[in-house]
């Protein structure tokens, strides 16, 4: 059985930059604004969790935001830290020159991560549904794999970790480089693209369950 609170955080947001976090980064070559992908993302895997809740699941769900707003990385963080969740995972996507493709998933390194090795657990079961889940649709996606990488939403003082008491594991999933043709076609402009969506928001929720179980 499934039990916890995570906390699902749709990255960017908002028309301002605010506290490390910008408003918006990847755009699709649709005109797909990153900030919109995640939110809409981050309420997929929102319903999902919450609609395979019963006897055998039991996990609450807390959104870091829920529209169009913007906050800091430390305010997302904190989110985790105040409500004594068990997992935080941030949603983004990638872009960058229009070619590169892939999934990657981060956490924060060990040299100030309390709880490194249950990050890199969590985040190697995030990583490895939604790459099979891009992959049954596409088989020109990547697995780019599980990276440690400073980002201020899994700063273990932020989350509320210490060496002492760690109770919460953060990663920052980034699902594909939307900057691709064949990528904005397949999760955003496609016949399928509903249907694409769906299956990687239960990719993650199927994650979430197992790291909560």
């Amino acid at each position: 059985m499934a039990k916890g609170i995570v906390v699902i955080d749709p990255g960017h947001g908002g028309t301002a930059n605010i506290g490390g976090s910008d408003a918006n980064h990847a755009v699709t070559p649709s005109g797909v604004l990153e900030k919109t992908m995640t939110l809409t993302m981050g309420l997929l895997v929102r319903d999902a969790v919450v609609a395979a809740n019963g006897v055998q699941n039991q996990v609450s769900v807390i959104m870091t935001r829920s529209s169009d707003v913007n906050l800091s990385l430390a305010a997302r963080a904190n989110v985790a830290r105040d409500r004594q969740a068990d997992l935080l995972l941030s949603i983004h996507f990638n872009g960058f020159d229009g070619k590169t493709r892939g999934v990657e998933t981060f956490v924060r390194p060990a040299a100030d991560n309390v709880n490194h090795a249950d990050d890199l657990t969590f985040a190697q079961k995030v990583q490895s549904r939604v790459f099979q889940a891009i992959k049954a649709r596409d088989a020109n996606t990547r697995d780019r794999g599980v990276k440690d990488l400073k980002l201020g939403v899994l700063d273990d003082r932020a989350l509320g970790n210490t060496a002492q008491k760690h109770r919460c594991r953060a990663c920052l999933l980034e699902i594909e480089f939307i900057d691709v043709d064949v990528v904005d076609k397949l999760l955003n402009t496609g016949g399928n693209a509903a249907q694409v969506r769906s299956e990687i928001a239960n990719a993650i929720r199927d994650a979430i369950f197992a790291e909560l179980a």
